[in-house]
C-alpha cells in the first residue's frame, strides 16, 4: 500500500478511534467523503437517503458497467433500486452488498468477487447536539487485471458519484 493511503487510514483511524473497516491490510483503492446530517438519522438510512435516487446519467453508467462487464464475467448489479424502510439484518443482501455490520452509527457493506472485493463502510461521528458527521469511506482489493482494469474508471468516477449521492441526505433535512 502506498503511503497516501496509509496516510488516509492513519487519519481516519484517528478520527473514527480506530474503528475503520477496510476489505483487506494491503487495499487497491481508499476514498472516503463526509457530510454533516442531521442527528436522528442513523447509518443505514443515510445510506438509503442516498441510494433512493440518481441522477438519469448515474443509471446510465450503471448499464454501461452491466453492459460492458458482462462481456468480462463482471456480474449484473443494475444499480440501485428502492429500500424499504425496514432495517436489515447482518448477513442480508442490500442492492448487491451483504451487510456485515449495522449498527445506528455504522454500517459496514461489502461485495466480493473473482475480480475485486469492495467494502463501504458508513460512520457516524457526533458532531453536535443537532448534527452527526457521516463518513463513506470505501475500500478495493484487485484480484486480477480484469480487477485493476475495471477500477482505472471507477477511481475517477466513484468519489464524484459519493459527493452527488450525499445530495439527497440535503434534500431530506
Amino acid at each position: 500500500m502506498d503511503a497516501k493511503k496509509t496516510n488516509i487510514i492513519n487519519k481516519l483511524n484517528s478520527l473514527l478511534n480506530r474503528q475503520v473497516a477496510l476489505i483487506a491490510e494491503d487495499i487497491d483503492y481508499l476514498s472516503y467523503q463526509t457530510a454533516s446530517i442531521p442527528s436522528d438519522i442513523s447509518a443505514y438510512d443515510a445510506y438509503r437517503m442516498m441510494t433512493q435516487s440518481q441522477p438519469k446519467w448515474l443509471k446510465i453508467l450503471f448499464k454501461m458497467r452491466d453492459f460492458l462487464g458482462k462481456m468480462v464475467g463482471i456480474r449484473t448489479i443494475k444499480g440501485f433500486e428502492q429500500l424499504s424502510k425496514n432495517i436489515p439484518s447482518v448477513g442480508d443482501t442490500v442492492h448487491f452488498f451483504n451487510v456485515m455490520e449495522l449498527e445506528k452509527d455504522k454500517l459496514t457493506l461489502i461485495i466480493r468477487d473473482h475480480h475485486l472485493d469492495v467494502c463501504l463502510h458508513l460512520r457516524l461521528v457526533d458532531d453536535n447536539d443537532k448534527q452527526n458527521k457521516l463518513y463513506v469511506i470505501t475500500s478495493v482489493k484487485n484480484h486480477n487485471f480484469i480487477g485493476k482494469v475495471y477500477m482505472a474508471p471507477v477511481s475517477v468516477l466513484h468519489p464524484f458519484i459519493v459527493n452527488r449521492l450525499l445530495i439527497n441526505l440535503k434534500a431530506k433535512k
